[in-house]
């Protein structure tokens, strides 16, 4: 079962400057956390980081310089340079539920698609503790009318999102058991 955290309202924490808009993002792609699973024997590395599609390339959606300046460039577009810059979200799965990391790059590219709709959405999938966890920014300045975030049923929407997610994968391992094997032995369980 995976767990949300909406770090602005929760931790009451303000990403209102543009360093500070450049910190969660360079933490967020940080490669000791994203590149690597030293805490569960398989051992993923890749690039579980990315960005909605806006401006650029792929390649360029995995450089995090490139998402700060174009979050930046953004917000200077529509003169909007204070404030809350970003919303930080995470999701957290349970051990037991034995999360790999390309599973959860799947939904962090799913959701972030969803929010980029409107808004640039960076995201990095966390493989540095016993949960992985996915880590959202999401800027507050709609790339499309420069309106601010607003999203009212924000909770009960990324909620539904989730847990739709779940229930399809539960389905899948439904259908086969052998899949739902290998989860267990990247977990170091058999």
């Amino acid at each position: 079962m995976s767990a949300i955290k909406f770090v602005n309202e929760e931790n009451k924490i303000s990403y209102d400057t543009s360093v500070s808009l450049e910190n969660i993002i360079y933490y967020i792609y940080n490669e000791c956390k994203t590149s690597f699973d030293s805490v569960r024997p398989g051992h993923a590395i890749g690039d579980f980081v990315g960005c909605s599609a806006f401006f650029g390339t792929s390649e360029q959606m995995l450089m995090p310089e490139y998402v700060v300046s174009q979050m930046l460039a953004n917000n200077q577009a529509y003169e909007k340079m204070e404030g809350n810059l970003i919303k930080h979200r995470i999701i957290s799965f349970d051990e037991s539920d034995c999360v790999k990391p390309y599973e959860a790059l799947g939904l962090a590219q799913y959701i972030a698609n969803a929010y980029g709709e409107k808004y640039i959405t960076a995201f990095g999938i966390h493989l540095d503790s016993k949960n992985i966890h996915i880590h959202l920014a999401i800027d507050t300045i709609s790339w499309i009318d420069g309106k601010r975030f607003s999203v009212g049923f924000e909770r009960n929407w990324l909620y539904s999102m989730i847990k739709n997610w779940e229930n399809a994968r539960e389905k899948r391992f439904a259908a086969n058991e052998a899949e739902w094997d290998k989860c267990l032995k990247y977990y170091g369980e058999t």
